[in-house]
């Protein structure tokens, strides 16, 4: 098909305008988010367009106006979201009737679908002419983002300094320990949930104290993001030392491509390890390189997500499931999965990733369901109260989540301690940074660097005595210790150090040389909250 007959065609513009919005949000997110996570988007996108067409035949049939309506109509439905965040904070009252961004942007996509699909269905004049304008602008769109997301992909190649990974030579005597890696997204160390969350955690730490978990009191994160920390904890080292680093790159895809293809997955395979990971929703936390990957059986991931919520569908799914309610299913499938796992044969390392107690709070008090009117996502700090979000909101949510995790770790550890009583397994669960109060993305002067880099970390190394977990150990020695642990390596313990970058300039790193005491508040349990 040539292109003048192909900008003529009335049926194209449709599909070209579905897709725009998926290339838009890949080629923006393309450091952090494989093209493979466009394709079923798409696929249920082009059969929306094609059923949509089909239906609108048995009404019109003026193909050259069928091909209008449903374009007027593809636009508004993408467009829909977007149109909802801006007017946020916009409410109107007419009528003794309180009507809030949704309705009001309901109301007017409709009378605009009406009304131009009205004047569409009533024109006499020839429309190949406004229908080969359209096309063109719908190609030009896609151009541009191609165009725009080309040179993030070819800068995209893993930039990492590899080393080759050394194992023993022999394996190690006996029977290897299973080893789980439980990360808590922004789980806060004692201190902060003390002071500045006023909710008293020593129960549950006395609890991990009493299973033999080695607790590190004022453990810090080395790194301020979960990107950042998780691709230093999964390969034993700091940044600096794993990749080349250009302090104007935005592109994270390095760090993606450390955590999927991890030094410590690679090194436990050569020791026959089967390796499991539990689906996070977060792509750039989905380990590619293990031998199963779990997932519910519905669940979407933070691309589709997004993609979601700039349509009405949130908003019709309150018939059913929200966004938020899928969440909540993901976390507690994994909570549910984890003592349960019999995927693979011994010796296991399994990872699991809880974006919590991390926003969104999708548990109440008690774990009870938590409904959300705001569009679905998983910002925080600044971004989260950009979102419309109140301090008072965050510390509630927060510290119901830590309050519910902590009465479901307490029976997964448990039932994982008593599954093999001669060869416990290795139990690690520790946060990736603290939570977002105080953080300013885009200001470490106006952060609260002492409760961003505060985190829970425990270790359980049952067999093994004398091990350096001191009150500041950080993320990046945690495999180290592990592996000098239970398999004759020999690493360093590297020195403890922190860093924080914006959210726009990763890898622009500037060492936390100085922590701040928490300010002071009466702690209190969470049912004096409630």
């Amino acid at each position: 098909m040539g292109f003048q007959k192909l900008v003529k065609s009335p049926l194209l513009h449709p599909f070209l305008f579905a897709v725009f919005p998926l290339l838009f949000l890949h080629f923006h997110n393309a450091a952090e988010t494989p093209f493979s996570e466009i394709l079923i988007p798409a696929l249920v996108t082009l059969g929306g367009v094609g059923c949509g067409l089909l239906l609108a035949r048995l009404f019109l049939k003026d193909r050259f106006k069928r091909g209008l309506i449903l374009s007027l109509a593809v636009v508004l439905f993408f467009s829909y979201g977007h149109v909802v965040y801006l007017l946020r904070d916009f409410g109107l009252t007419a009528l003794s009737l309180s009507l809030g961004p949704n309705t009001l942007v309901s109301l007017v996509w409709v009378l605009l679908l009406i009304g131009f699909g009205w004047l569409i269905v009533r024109a006499k004049s020839e429309l190949l002419r406004l229908t080969m304008v359209i096309n063109v602008t719908a190609l030009v769109l896609i151009v541009t983002q191609i165009i725009s997301g080309a040179g993030l992909l070819l800068s995209s190649s893993d930039s990492s300094r590899r080393t080759e990974i050394t194992v023993p030579e022999q394996r190690p005597d006996g029977d290897l320990p299973d080893i789980y890696y439980i990360m808590l997204d922004a789980y806060a160390g004692e201190e902060i949930l003390n002071k500045v969350y006023r909710y008293d955690n020593s129960e549950f730490l006395d609890f991990l104290r009493a299973r033999g978990f080695r607790v590190a009191d004022s453990s810090r994160s080395n790194y301020c993001g979960t990107l950042l920390s998780l691709s230093s904890t999964l390969n034993l080292n700091y940044l600096d030392s794993l990749l080349k680093l250009n302090v104007r790159s935005k592109n994270r895809k390095p760090l993606a491509n450390l955590i999927k293809h991890s030094r410590v997955v690679e090194f436990l395979r050569k020791l026959g390890y089967t390796s499991i990971a539990f689906s996070s929703g977060l792509s750039y936390t989905e380990l590619e390189n293990v031998d199963i990957r779990l997932t519910g059986w519905m669940s979407l991931s933070e691309f589709e997500n997004i993609h979601l919520s700039s349509t009405p569908i949130p908003q019709l799914l309150k018939l059913g499931k929200t966004q938020y309610d899928l969440h909540r299913d993901r976390l507690n499938y994994i909570l549910d999965k984890l003592p349960e796992i019999d995927e693979g044969s011994a010796p296991r390392f399994v990872f699991a990733h809880l974006i919590a107690p991390h926003p969104p709070f999708v548990f109440g008090a008690g774990g009870a369901p938590v409904a959300r009117t705001r569009r679905f996502n998983f910002t925080d700090g600044s971004s989260y109260f950009l979102e419309g979000g109140k301090p008072e909101e965050y510390r509630n949510g927060y510290i119901n989540q830590v309050d519910y995790l902590n009465g479901r770790l307490r029976l997964i550890i448990d039932k994982l301690l008593g599954k093999n009583v001669e060869n416990p397994p290795v139990i690690i669960l520790q946060a990736d940074h603290g939570p977002g109060l105080g953080l300013d993305w885009y200001s470490l002067e106006r952060t609260e660097v002492n409760e961003r880099f505060s985190i829970l970390s425990a270790i359980y190394l049952p067999g093994v005595s004398g091990v350096p977990v001191d009150h500041h150990f950080t993320p990046v020695n945690t495999f180290r210790l592990v592996f000098n642990s239970y398999f004759g390596t020999d690493y360093d313990y590297l020195p403890a150090a922190h860093y924080y970058s914006t959210i726009t300039e990763p890898y622009d790193l500037t060492p936390v040389l100085k922590f701040k005491r928490a300010k002071h508040r009466t702690p209190v349990r969470l049912d004096r909250i409630r």
